[in-house]
């Protein structure tokens, strides 16, 4: 496989369950550059489709005034953004499919109208990444970008991931911790709360309790140790032992050209690509 070797290993959330659900996947995701334009690729999916229009949605109030948030209902912010996503451009395979997901997202967006947390006060992010230097020395830097920072009544700082999937976050997860850290050496402001928001089914966050910060440091250095020596060994191979797993065979059928390529997207700076 050829790939380039940049200067900075960038070390996420997501990046690190790739590399752990097969390094071949990871490869693809976060090393691979499409040969026409030397820019990553995707594959849309109605999953990805609908966590990307809920989280925009949702997110996007958290930019505004308390008192101004509400003025415009989220259900016509979601159906103005939905068209960004609708047919082909959001994964769809079909007008059936594409309309049980928007209606998954309609009641996500109705229950989080509901919410008191929602109209509270809170922290204004930025839209750049959020970033920590792993090692002293080295280019390893850990990202993340957060949903939601609620401030609490003491100033104090509660963290939020949205959830727009059935499935609980699994124990051991280390997106909280990671969000853990990214915040707090990014924030003046303690972090007393860390939440994961189930929108399929809850109106409001479900508290997470977790260890000390520097518990999850050592872990996650030593998975960004691993991802550092696949790149350095230039090996990718499926963890499957096969050519391609499950997980990763959609890339596969990207790169032998059955895929229909949609253009590219400037927001994430990626080219699009539709499997039927």
């Amino acid at each position: 496989m050829n790939f380039e070797r940049y200067n900075n290993i960038w070390i996420s959330y997501s990046a690190i369950n790739d590399f752990e659900a097969c390094p071949r996947l990871y490869y693809y995701r976060s090393i691979y550059r499409d040969p026409k334009t030397n820019r990553r690729i995707q594959i849309v999916n109605p999953y990805l489709s609908l966590g990307t229009i809920v989280h925009k949605t949702i997110e996007g109030i958290g930019k505004l005034e308390e008192k101004k948030k509400f003025a415009v209902p989220l259900k016509d912010i979601f159906e103005k953004n939905w068209q960004l996503y609708n047919g082909k451009k959001g994964g769809f395979s079909s007008s059936e499919q594409e309309e049980e997901f928007k209606e998954r997202g309609i009641n996500m967006i109705e229950r989080a109208q509901q919410s008191e947390m929602l109209r509270r006060e809170n922290y204004k992010l930025a839209d750049d990444l959020l970033k920590v230097r792993l090692f002293k020395d080295e280019p390893i830097i850990l990202v993340g970008a957060i949903d939601w920072v609620e401030l609490l009544e003491n100033g104090d700082f509660h963290i939020i991931d949205f959830k727009t999937g059935k499935s609980e976050e699994k124990k051991g997860s280390l997106q909280l911790p990671i969000y853990l850290i990214l915040a707090s050496y990014n924030f003046n402001k303690p972090i007393k709360k860390t939440s994961y928001w189930y929108l399929d089914r809850e109106l409001a966050p479900v508290s997470f309790e977790l260890n000390a910060l520097q518990s999850y440091i050592p872990i996650i250095r030593e998975k960004a140790r691993n991802i550092q020596q696949a790149i350095q060994d230039n090996e990718f191979a499926c963890k499957s032992g096969n050519n391609s797993c499950f997980k990763c065979r959609e890339y596969d059928a990207v790169i032998r050209g059955q895929a229909e390529h949609l253009g590219y997207d400037k927001k994430t700076n990626k080219e699009l690509y539709f499997l039927p």
